[in-house]
């Protein structure tokens, strides 16, 4: 570990901690300094670990040194500075401490010490539930869901900031703010060998651990196969590949063999935004790419069902191409066939008005709205949303899902829906209202239209450690939108 060592400029604001100094040598003095501010004692850290825990800031020379490889330090800051520590998640089954030295220029030396809890693995269902649920009944049993995104999806030897474990302690939270699914997007393919394609124990144990706390915690579970350097969805538009559709079925054979036990708490996704990428350029799907697509989608439900146990009759989720609404009902696209009758549900996602909702900068087409909903628009602002791109829009689109899938007996998964959070704009207080109210709109109109929502999170609404909300008012949108909400079957 590197020592990080910067000047502390003036402190700006009430301090945090206590401001003591352990002195390390053999009277254990402490010595009070006005200008350092660090923790004082032992810091108790979840097995999950922490993605930045501050432990000291002041005005004067610190040199700051972890002594364990899974509690890294380091400094930010310019005119203030602040050092923090980075705990890795524990995925051992025992406890384990380690200590941050501080040296404070000539007046003394003092540790923090970080003690972790110990892994506590979930325990494997014990006796399997029902499987009778046909689709629309289980679909009727979702009353919000959530993805925990940018976690198990990051594909093997990468970090996108939320790779520690799920942890019990979130998942209630979750259900304290009113989920009861989880939609878990998961890579496979960079933990598999690139030539059997087997999934390492590992991994597989990994991710049985997450959805098996789910389950029994009385969550549903949507456990997908994602993007994972698209090695299927990023190749749709070049037609069928035989050496994919084998990846496929030995991926999801291994997948589904493993959890064929779990009852009708667990849904299956084959894929995720199959052709997205290569279509967003306004490239569309033709006969060949959509033949692909089907292909690939018979070979998940057929690999499914042939592992038997409760996979016989568990309901399986298929994407519609791109996760696009208007691929999804156009005349190219028909769902694979599946021996089981009324198991099957068809997958959409929803990111609508792109100005609202994702865009990242101005452009010379179009601004950035940040303004959706007729009383969350700001007088003579260039930042509201086009007035037909607001609630008949949304009701307009589900419309379209309804009347081609649920309503004939096919419900639809909303995989993913969300907005960014604008921390520029003019009016925050309008734009806070704005994320809120687009939220509570789709999440009502997704179930008035027959179409079970999960929404898209990465730590940015809710706190990953507990569960809690980070952005209320976001939350609260999604709550209303459910309460209101009902499925039209």
């Amino acid at each position: 570990m590197k020592d990080m060592t910067g000047k502390l400029c003036s402190m700006l604001g009430t301090l945090l901690f206590a401001i003591i100094l352990f002195a390390c040598d053999d009277d254990n003095e402490q010595l009070a300094t006005p200008d350092v501010n660090i923790v004082s004692g032992t810091v108790q850290v979840a097995s999950a670990g922490d993605n930045k825990l501050l432990i000291a800031e002041g005005s004067d020379a610190l040199t700051v040194t972890s002594h364990a490889d899974w509690c890294k330090v380091s400094a930010e800051g310019e005119g203030t500075c602040k050092y923090y520590v980075t705990v890795e998640a524990n995925t051992k089954e025992e406890p384990r401490e380690t200590y941050v030295s501080i040296v404070y220029g000539n007046l003394g030396k003092g540790r923090v010490v970080i003690s972790q809890e110990a892994y506590v693995k979930p325990q494997e269902p014990v006796n399997p539930g029902t499987m009778e649920s046909d689709a629309q009944t289980l679909a009727k049993k979702i009353v919000a869901g959530i993805n925990i995104g940018n976690t198990l999806e990051v594909p093997k030897g990468l970090d996108w900031g939320n790779n520690g474990q799920i942890t019990e302690a979130y998942i209630q939270g979750l259900k304290n703010l009113g989920f009861n699914a989880v939609r878990i997007p998961c890579a496979w393919s960079s933990y598999a060998d690139p030539e059997t394609h087997a999934i390492e124990k590992e991994w597989m144990d990994k991710v049985a651990d997450a959805v098996n706390l789910c389950v029994q915690n009385d969550m549903y579970v949507l456990l997908n196969i994602h993007w994972d350097g698209g090695w299927l969805e990023d190749h749709i538009l070049e037609g069928y590949s035989e050496a994919v559709n084998t990846k496929q079925r030995v991926l999801w054979t291994q997948i589904a063999t493993r959890f064929k036990d779990v009852d009708e708490h667990l849904l299956f996704a084959g894929c995720n935004e199959v052709g997205m990428n290569e279509t967003s350029g306004g490239t569309p799907f033709d006969a060949t790419s959509m033949d692909a697509i089907k292909k690939y989608e018979q070979t998940f439900v057929d690999a499914v069902r042939a592992t038997g146990g409760n996979n016989a009759t568990r309901n399986l989720v298929v994407q519609a191409p791109a996760t696009r609404i208007s691929d999804a009902v156009g005349d190219l696209y028909a769902l694979p066939e599946d021996a089981v009758e009324n198991r099957l549900l068809v997958e959409v996602h929803f990111y609508d008005p792109y100005q609202f909702c994702l865009m990242e900068e101005d452009a010379g087409w179009g601004k950035i709205w940040w303004y959706w909903g007729a009383a969350n628009h700001v007088e003579g602002s260039d930042r509201n949303t086009d007035s037909q791109y607001e609630e008949e829009y949304v009701k307009a689109q589900f419309q379209l899902m309804q009347e081609k899938y649920s309503s004939q007996g096919v419900p639809v998964i909303l995989g993913e829906y969300s907005t960014m959070k604008r921390a520029d704009a003019e009016n925050q207080e309008k734009h806070q209202q704005s994320r809120a109210y687009w939220n509570e709109v789709v999440t009502r109109e997704a179930k008035n239209h027959g179409i079970v929502p999960f929404y898209w999170e990465t730590n940015g609404d809710i706190n990953r450690a507990d569960g809690t909300a980070k952005e209320p008012t976001a939350i609260e949108g999604i709550r209303k939108g459910a309460q209101a909400g009902t499925y039209p079957f």
